[in-house]
């Protein structure tokens, strides 16, 4: 008799009797807020919910700004401007993220240089860095990937040696922290995603932080259609000096707003994520001592300079030739078939993405001959990333970090139960 549940095999979870932990996570205060909204009549547009989660997020996470938007890809791209990077500028940023890291450097006509990542971090390998940067290089954009942390020493050390911006990518990092900062106030901009599968979420949304006054007041400027901030708060910048010309009181730009509903929900979001990151961070290093003493993968690298965890998907690497040379995408499927959740791989790389095809709109990206050159991905070579992607990753949703002991168990229990009856997926 066949053992295992893509067989037809019984399960280690029957998720009908014994789900697993749900996401998002709400209740009667969130109601409550967008109730207060409602009546409010004020649903957008600089209202007191926006308010408070900007001043409550820079406090989070250690800035003295936060100018909220309406998604993580738009942050990226209001970094990219307010740092005036454009046609001519190169920016480098590593091959293994979400494609909108890379589509907005081509949008405001910048040419991304991607890099190969570090084999047990999957982020951003500083000693490519080093190497890809030339003269028209303006900025690094270091992605803080499935649980794990940029090697920010290097990357600032890098950057102020070349006289380059950082702009961290913490869509995965909502509270981790480096050296004792929080993700997001190490680099010139912190970029954040609220959208619904991220461990802070409103179903959409996008933060910005950062410690300059002046980069603040662009920022909260080109979120909101190049208007001058109606309110004092970048008052150390002289009234915008090097925002506004002297010829009018705005800048090109268009609208980015978040709403008040969002910022009512993000908000009690932000009174659960501590605790949460804790939990998450608890059930990481529990797994993780499991999965150390398990044939077949291998945890992920954790740096003791990252004090303080923070997961979006909780990721490991499968070692294919433990697993008598079985394809990872049949380990992901089995495994999925044990637990009854999803298993994926991680983004695909760059240089072959099937969601960053920038030569399939040449009318607004063919600038020029070389530019088009120049934006090709398939120009770079990322064999790292490549090999993370075809035969290593291993991610499922971070809610499972919400759950218990036992949970992680039956983590354990599957992967070794699949390992003892691998025989039966050859």
């Amino acid at each position: 008799m066949l053992k295992l549940a893509i067989n037809g095999g019984k399960p280690v979870r029957d998720t009908k009797s014994n789900p697993w932990p749900a996401w998002p996570v709400w209740d009667e205060n969130e109601e409550k807020a967008l109730l207060e909204v409602l009546n409010s009549g004020v649903w957008a547009y600089n209202g007191p919910k926006e308010v408070k989660f900007n001043k409550l997020f820079a406090e989070y996470i250690g800035t003295s700004y936060t100018v909220s938007t309406v998604n993580g890809t738009v942050t990226l791209q209001l970094a990219l401007e307010a740092l005036g990077i454009g046609y001519g500028d190169e920016v480098i940023l590593p091959g293994l993220t979400w494609q909108a890291t890379a589509a907005v450097i081509i949008d405001v006509n910048a040419v991304p240089v991607i890099v190969d990542v570090c084999e047990d971090t999957w982020c951003i390998d500083p000693k490519e860095v080093e190497k890809a940067i030339t003269p028209n290089t303006k900025a690094i954009i270091p992605v803080h990937l499935y649980g794990n942390f940029a090697d920010m020493d290097a990357i600032m050390d890098i950057a102020q040696r070349h006289n380059l911006y950082v702009i961290e990518d913490c869509a995965h990092k909502h509270g981790g922290e480096w050296n004792g900062k929080k993700a997001g106030s190490i680099g010139d901009i912190g970029s954040f995603s609220f959208q619904l599968s991220k461990h802070l979420t409103a179903g959409e949304g996008g933060a910005l932080t950062t410690n300059d006054p002046v980069l603040a007041e662009k920022l909260d400027a080109l979120r909101n259609c190049g208007r001058r901030p109606e309110n004092d708060e970048y008052t150390e910048t002289d009234k915008g000096a090097g925002v506004y010309s002297d010829e009018g009181n705005f800048i090109q730009s268009a609208n980015y707003r978040i709403t008040e509903f969002q910022a009512a929900i993000l908000i009690e979001g932000l009174k659960r994520l501590p605790e949460q990151n804790i939990k998450r961070d608890n059930n990481g290093i529990y797994i993780n001592s499991l999965l150390s003493d398990l044939p077949g993968v291998s945890p992920m690298r954790h740096d003791k300079r990252e004090t303080k965890k923070a997961y979006f998907n909780f990721a490991f690497r499968y070692i294919r030739d433990e697993f008598k040379e079985l394809p990872v995408e049949k380990f992901r499927k089995a495994l999925e078939s044990e637990l009854g959740i999803g298993v994926e791989g991680s983004y695909e790389p760059l240089n072959n993405c099937s969601l960053y095809v920038p030569l399939t709109k040449p009318s607004r990206y063919k600038i020029n001959d070389k530019q088009w050159k120049e934006i090709d991905p398939s120009r770079f070579e990322l064999p790292v990333c490549k090999k993370i992607y075809e035969e290593e990753s291993v991610c499922f949703h971070h809610k499972i970090l919400l759950g218990s002991k036992a949970d992680m168990d039956m983590l354990e229990e599957a992967i070794k139960k699949i390992y003892n009856n691998v025989g039966e997926l050859q």
